[in-house]
């Protein structure tokens, strides 16, 4: 009987483990909606009745459900509200540095990332939306061993003839001139995989800016494109357009007492469909791999600007930082690396 009364007292004084700390599928959870990477595997915390239980997700499922919460989500959290003075500068390092080069410059400085003893070469081409994916790749590069070459010049897109430059106010010839200077330094690389991205930009007719002719110049221009890159690497991966915003997020984001449902973008305004759907068509005809990244930002009707409490955007065009590293994952799991 004292062994018994000392046992009963020993289990008495341990202390008590929170049901939640065994994250694993099917265990008691502690707040609807936290989620937990664990091995590799992403856990989140669901309702299940009366009950809060971990759920096993996949990538895809926490952005979708990430997404959701965001549409509905009308008040600025404090955690975004307290780095919208800094959210210009979250933005990709790449995008600050010589390796994005400038409107009216042709140079094409050596920029490298992921694993820099490598022999394994990943080739990333395009413009700013190339920059900003670098921080991305960069990462991916490093863990599966490959050195990460970027070409990146800001606003120039695939296509080879002459586009209208907003920033210039002209035929932005020094886009196509870069090219030819670029292609070369690419071929010698001889690398494994080339992925691509950009943003259209409107075409030129008769040495003017022509908004009506820019999809016909797109849907014949940029398989041509696609085609002379896709004979440089053995996998070709084409990143298509991010969500293009009505308005400015951080302006809208800054208002007082702001609306956050107001501040969305309608996705059928932002979703870039027509350019994308082109882009998608092209990537396939040459054996190639086109990844949806509107997807991981908009919901069937709405493109929110906070997603998981991040503030999505740091311009109209571009992906934060810290967005790019939460899809970092996905990203990833579409490259397919091993």
């Amino acid at each position: 009987m004292r062994k018994i009364a000392i046992l009963l007292a020993l289990l008495l004084l341990a202390p008590l483990q929170p049901l939640h700390a065994a994250t694993r599928a099917g265990a008691p959870c502690p707040v609807i909606g936290k989620s937990v990477t664990k091995q590799k595997k992403i856990y989140i915390c669901t309702k299940s009745g009366s009950k809060k239980i971990w759920r096993l997700q996949t990538i895809d499922q926490l952005i979708a459900s990430d997404l959701l919460k965001a549409e509905k989500l009308t008040v600025l959290p404090k955690a975004v509200q307290s780095t919208l003075v800094q959210a210009r500068k979250n933005k990709s390092p790449w995008l600050d540095q010589e390796c994005s080069v400038d409107f009216s410059s042709t140079d094409t400085p050596v920029c490298q990332g992921g694993d820099l003893s490598s022999k394994k070469v990943i080739v990333l081409y395009g413009d700013s939306h190339a920059s900003m994916w670098m921080s991305a790749i960069d990462v991916i590069g490093k863990k599966h061993g490959y050195k990460v070459h970027l070409f990146a010049k800001l606003a120039c897109p695939l296509v080879e003839v002459a586009v209208w430059s907003y920033q210039l106010n002209r035929p932005f010839t020094e886009c196509t001139q870069w090219q030819q200077k670029v292609y070369p330094l690419i071929q010698s690389l001889n690398p494994e995989i080339i992925i691509v991205t950009d943003q259209w930009k409107p075409a030129v007719v008769d040495g003017k800016k022509s908004d009506f002719d820019t999809p016909f110049m797109w849907e014949k221009e940029f398989p041509i494109a696609i085609s002379r890159v896709a004979k440089m690497a053995a996998k070709v991966f084409v990143i298509g357009n991010n969500p293009s915003l009505t308005q400015d997020p951080v302006d809208c984001a800054s208002k007082p007492r702001v609306n956050l449902a107001l501040c969305s973008s309608g996705r059928t305004q932002a979703d870039n469909a027509k350019f994308n759907g082109i882009e998608a068509k092209a990537a396939k005809s040459v054996g190639g791999t086109y990844i949806d990244t509107v997807a991981w930002a908009c919901t069937a009707s709405l493109c929110p600007i906070v997603i998981a409490n991040t503030l999505a955007y740091f311009d109209q065009w571009h992906f934060s930082e810290s967005y790019v590293k939460r899809l970092t994952p996905a990203l990833e799991q579409r490259l397919k690396l091993g």
